[in-house]
């Protein structure tokens, strides 16, 4: 990816910008070398961490990223409120505005404040770095017990960038079958062909078939993502109800 992106740049490329962290498989970007690489040669770079925020540490200055933006419910905030991050403030880097108007939130976002989003965006920070270390630790410990009670019970199963620096709680896997009849035979989960960005889209995943696979692959493939109220027990009914269903 990096001598892609070494190739890529120009002097013509002004910023570029890409995920923390992949969406679908979970893989985790190398965004200092990335920042290093862009500003070897002059570029801004921005750093779209709505996934990566509540899952892994994110801090601007390790990084070295000159905007970063995030979410608030990707933490569990109140949906529909965000923020950017710009190093140096908008004096040093000009950002010009999606909506025109009045001069709230220092002339970038035109209408009147969301301040209940955004005191929920601050409390969820707040509790999302108070505890990421353990939920952490206990994701991927829930994740690894089913990636690895999947492997012993169901034969050809293959767990995408399994090796691969990725998030504690989510998970790739391709199947021998079409995704989409497996997931009508497994009613009582709550699972995903893709990232809810690519839902609806008629061709299967540029993301899976990237890192190598097929398309008949990348549509035999389901994201299987953890969260805070996931326990063991839920992990043992996923198990068994993959188990039951695949063999058939």
């Amino acid at each position: 990816m990096l001598e892609a992106l070494e190739k890529a740049l120009d002097e013509s490329t002004f910023l570029v910008s890409i995920q923390s962290a992949n969406n679908e498989i979970g893989t985790i970007q190398p965004i200092s070398e990335i920042v290093f690489m862009a500003h070897s040669h002059g570029v801004l770079v921005h750093t779209d961490a709505a996934q990566a925020v509540g899952k892994i540490a994110v801090d601007v200055n390790a990084w070295g990223v000159d905007l970063l933006s995030l979410s608030a419910h990707k933490m569990y905030g109140p949906k529909g409120v965000g923020a950017l991050y710009v190093r140096g403030g908008i004096r040093k880097i000009p950002i010009r505005p999606l909506l025109e108007g009045g001069g709230q939130e220092r002339g970038l976002r035109a209408g009147t404040s969301n301040v209940p989003g955004i005191v929920g965006l601050g409390k969820a920070s707040e509790i999302a770095c108070s505890e990421i270390s353990s939920e952490s630790l206990r994701l991927q410990t829930l994740r690894d017990e089913l990636e690895k009670r999947l492997l012993e019970n169901i034969p050809h199963l293959r767990i995408n960038a399994r090796f691969a620096p990725r998030f504690p709680n989510t998970s790739s896997l391709t199947f021998e079958e079409d995704a989409d009849v497996l997931l009508l035979r497994l009613p009582q989960l709550m699972m995903s062909t893709s990232s809810a960005c690519n839902t609806g889209a008629p061709e299967p995943s540029h993301v899976l078939q990237a890192i190598g696979l097929t398309r008949k692959q990348a549509s035999s493939s389901i994201r299987i993502s953890l969260g805070r109220l996931t326990t063991a027990d839920d992990i043992h009914f996923v198990v068994h109800q993959f188990s039951s269903v695949v063999s058939r």
